[in-house]
């Protein structure tokens, strides 16, 4: 268990004699966690809360990139659009990182945005387990751009997630994904000047010109 000392599963690491030096990572700090492959769900979600940007897969801790300010613009206008076809319909509710959503036993992804339908918020203080609507918005970089397109597509199909929406900021395209039997298929590839829109929630559109023009919105809404 993660707690404020020194896990005793971990407590022989402490005989090494190993103590962090300046300019050393901090060893110490690392030793009060459990080792890759050795964490539980209650482990992953005490460390979640702190706010470390982290994802649990096959009992391994997954860092994810901290998200830079044009990504967050571009979840902030999702996230909008997806709340007001939720009011709208009154069908579910929609959410935003950070927030993770269970799969299955060790698997906790957290997409940038998704949508619950009202039986999964029943229990507003457990994650969710599984959701009808996850976004995705690709982060710079191979790895990131991988586990998105890669990892994370297995994973939300594995989950019977009935759609998956991928939005990538450098080919300035929306990939809409839904769910045919066990893997997903494309609905539409969506670019500038098209609207890309939902099969599981069809009031939920979003203007793809829209979308990534609000990336490059300064502050005061120029």
């Amino acid at each position: 268990m993660i707690g404020r000392g020194a896990v005793p599963e971990n407590r022989e690491m402490f005989q090494s004699g190993r103590i962090s030096q300046r300019g050393e990572p901090s060893w110490e700090v690392a030793y009060c966690f459990p080792r890759q492959g050795e964490w539980t769900d209650e482990d992953f979600l005490a460390f979640e809360s702190s706010n470390f940007p982290v994802e649990l897969v096959d009992g391994c801790v997954e860092f994810l990139p901290m998200p830079t300010y044009s990504h967050q613009r571009l979840v902030r206008f999702l996230f909008l659009q997806l709340d007001r076809a939720a009011q709208l319909t009154r069908r579910g509710q929609a959410s935003f990182a950070p927030c993770p959503i269970r799969l299955w036993e060790s698997r906790f992804r957290e997409p940038d945005v998704f949508f619950l339908s009202a039986d999964r918020v029943a229990r507003r203080e457990d994650p969710p387990q599984g959701a009808e609507i996850v976004i995705e918005v690709l982060s710079q970089g191979q790895t990131n751009r991988e586990r998105d397109l890669i990892s994370k597509r297995n994973d939300y199909a594995r989950a019977q997630i009935p759609e998956y929406w991928i939005v990538d900021p450098e080919e300035l395209t929306v990939t809409v994904l839904v769910l045919a039997q066990e893997q997903y298929v494309v609905f539409g590839e969506f670019n500038s000047g098209t609207t890309a829109s939902s099969v599981f929630l069809p009031e939920f559109s979003v203007s793809v010109t829209d979308l990534f023009a609000s990336a490059q919105t300064d502050a005061e809404g120029h």
